[in-house]
């Protein structure tokens, strides 16, 4: 059973508005995503109390931690309450479960993808396209009685399927194949540097940047990024994107993983909501 966190109730956060969540010892686990809801509710004497349902899920492993503090407005400081549920990580899914999300979501995300080609989604990040597809053919399959797809959990959309980063030993030729990246599946990197070299003639050399003796060398960086893989040839990663090549609108890009050096790529499979349910501020 998981250690209930210190949650420094003296220094009354959860009565700020928004609630300064999660506190401090939740965040030195690692990223997460949260949400919170504030309500009242009478307390055993029957005088109404303030109650405050707040929700924290890591990225890393998607365990989750409910917090449910109660108080009284008048003397917050010595009436306030707290309990905690922790619910650990979702179980990892079988080869056959995995396949069973690809063709329920992963073709449908794609082709979500590339009808959008050409256009701005949303804000026009490149976050905002994966988050805005899987929460339209959520709407969609809920509309038709079929279990929605989980949402983007901040960086996180489903199952994780492959990581990889450019420190690891060895190089990353087959990979891809090995953890059965296909059609649909997110592509997130971190910190990402990928380095080209190549032939270029004169012409090229000033779009490619630097050069000597007729090679010119392409160096593309991502602080972070996250695309919609829409096909795998080799070590290459076809995507559709949203500011990548083109900023703040979706086009088609590629990563050849045999380039990257430095960062990490993350790689998901979009799965059903109920593989680890969604975020909500509910206690139950």
């Amino acid at each position: 059973m998981s250690q209930d966190f210190d949650l420094d109730l003296p220094s009354l956060w959860f009565t700020k508005l928004p609630p300064t969540f999660p506190v401090t010892s939740m965040k030195a686990k690692g990223p997460t995503t949260s949400t919170y809801a504030y309500s009242w509710e009478p307390d055993e004497y029957g005088a109404m109390q303030k109650v405050l349902i707040a929700s924290v899920r890591w990225l890393d492993d998607l365990s989750t931690t409910k917090v449910h503090i109660t108080w009284k407005a008048t003397d917050p400081l010595h009436t306030a309450r707290a309990q905690q549920k922790h619910f650990p990580p979702p179980a990892p899914l079988s080869p056959s479960q995995l396949d069973h999300a690809h063709c329920a979501y992963g073709l449908n995300t794609a082709a979500w993808a590339e009808s959008c080609l050409g256009q701005t989604v949303g804000d026009g990040e490149c976050w905002t396209l994966v988050q805005q597809a899987l929460q339209d053919l959520a709407q969609t399959y809920a509309a038709h009685g079929q279990e929605p797809p989980l949402g983007s959990q901040g960086r996180s959309h489903g199952a994780c399927i492959l990581a990889l980063s450019a420190g690891a030993p060895g190089d990353n030729a087959g990979l891809l194949q090995l953890a059965d990246v296909r059609r649909g599946d997110i592509l997130q990197m971190e910190s990402a540097h990928f380095r080209t070299v190549e032939e270029a003639p004169p012409a090229a050399r000033r779009e490619w940047g630097t050069w000597q003796k007729g090679r010119a060398e392409k160096n593309v960086r991502l602080a972070r990024h996250t695309a919609v893989v829409v096909g795998v040839e080799g070590e290459v990663v076809r995507v559709v994107e949203q500011n990548g090549a083109v900023p703040g609108v979706v086009s088609e890009g590629a990563y050849d993983l045999r380039a990257m050096v430095r960062g990490e790529v993350r790689v998901y499979r979009v799965v059903g909501e109920g593989w680890c349910g969604p975020l909500d501020a509910s206690w139950e």
